[in-house]
């Protein structure tokens, strides 16, 4: 699907939208095929005692932070994960315009420790919400945390604090919607309700995660690709050292090939034997190194690692590809000593 992000980075040079226009676009004909958008803006609850965040107090304690609104397609998008028995804000809760709210793991435990949050009250610049689920901080790092993130349906926002302007918010068109056509026909719908020109790119700004999409598929497709040409040119380095292996085996064994071809053996038997006896070293190589990549493999699926690295696993399509790869390379290292053994003159040998 293409998600595209569309607001301000500088919103004082910039147009500022409000919050209802991310909703009257759904009604625009050109976007009917459009799924519901996802709104996640970063308009912040402002606290009249404290102009950096908004006062969120529970029993006696208080914690200054943004709070969030959102819609249900948030929690969807974003697969961000709820504590058991809770749960997100839902169309039900936007439509009877409750006051909810969902909050992170670390704003939970600075108001409430370890007790049990669910149906609580807390205060949000003294109005109170209920505490209907707590986020599961399964992305904890420097710069993508939910863990002291604070969400409220957002027409609890406009019922409590007005329609104000925000700075950004994001849509999730259909997967058919062209990105191209679908941000033009946004700066077009824009650019007449807020009389500016739609081709002036600094009166709004529009990203999408589409086209980041892309880079990053590309940059990923190049490194597997490097990464299969350096264990190509890995396995044919040891293929010189399977051959050169193969060469002085038949030099220690010139004697003993010989005797075979003068008591009968045939150049095509001797050929066989050695080009057998070169795939045999290549296959015990490449076995221990399959069985050694699936022992990692399996230590890393005990290991409980960060969500966004994902569940490795052995790709059974590379596997075929690296013994394809391999067989190859046996027979290169293999044919050329095999055929130099098969051309030995037996009267030499045994003189």
């Amino acid at each position: 699907m293409t998600l595209a992000l569309f607001g301000q980075e500088q919103p004082q040079n910039r147009i500022m939208v409000i919050q209802k226009d991310s909703h009257t676009i759904l009604k625009l004909q050109i976007l009917r095929n459009c799924q519901k958008l996802l709104k996640t803006s970063k308009q912040f609850l402002r606290g009249k005692a404290n102009k950096l965040g908004t006062a969120i107090s529970y029993g006696g304690k208080t914690y200054t932070k943004d709070v969030y609104w959102a819609t249900p397609d948030h929690a969807r998008i974003t697969k961000i994960e709820i504590e058991p028995r809770g749960r997100f804000i839902n169309q039900i809760d936007i439509e009877r315009h409750a006051r909810v709210v969902v909050l992170g793991d670390k704003i939970k435990t600075i108001l409430f420790g370890k007790q049990d949050a669910l149906g609580l009250k807390i205060l949000i610049n003294n109005v109170p919400f209920t505490v209907i689920g707590v986020l599961l901080d399964t992305k904890r790092s420097k710069h993508n945390s939910y863990g002291d993130d604070v969400f409220i349906s957002y027409k609890s926002y406009i019922s409590l604090y007005g329609d104000q302007s925000m700075y950004n918010f994001l849509a999730l068109p259909k997967p058919e919607i062209d990105p191209i056509q679908f941000e033009k026909s946004l700066r077009s719908y824009f650019g007449q309700k807020y009389h500016f020109d739609k081709d002036d790119k600094e009166a709004m700004g529009f990203f999408s995660i589409n086209e980041i999409s892309r880079y990053i598929l590309w940059f990923l497709v190049s490194l597997q690709l490097f990464l299969g040409v350096c264990g190509v040119m890995t396995l044919a380095v040891g293929s010189i050292g399977v051959a050169n292996i193969m060469f002085l085996i038949i030099t220690e064994r010139t004697y003993e090939i010989g005797l075979r071809k003068a008591i009968g053996s045939t150049d095509r038997q001797i050929f066989l034997q050695l080009l057998l006896e070169a795939l045999i070293i290549i296959g015990v190589g490449g076995g221990l190194g399959l069985a050694l990549s699936l022992f990692v493999i399996v230590l890393l699926q005990s290991i409980a690692l960060p969500s966004w690295l994902g569940v490795p696993t052995l790709s059974w399509t590379i596997v075929a590809i690296t013994i394809f790869v391999l067989a190859l390379i046996g027979l290169v290292a293999g044919f050329f000593p095999a055929r130099r053994a098969a051309k030995i003159d037996p009267i030499e040998a045994l003189t």
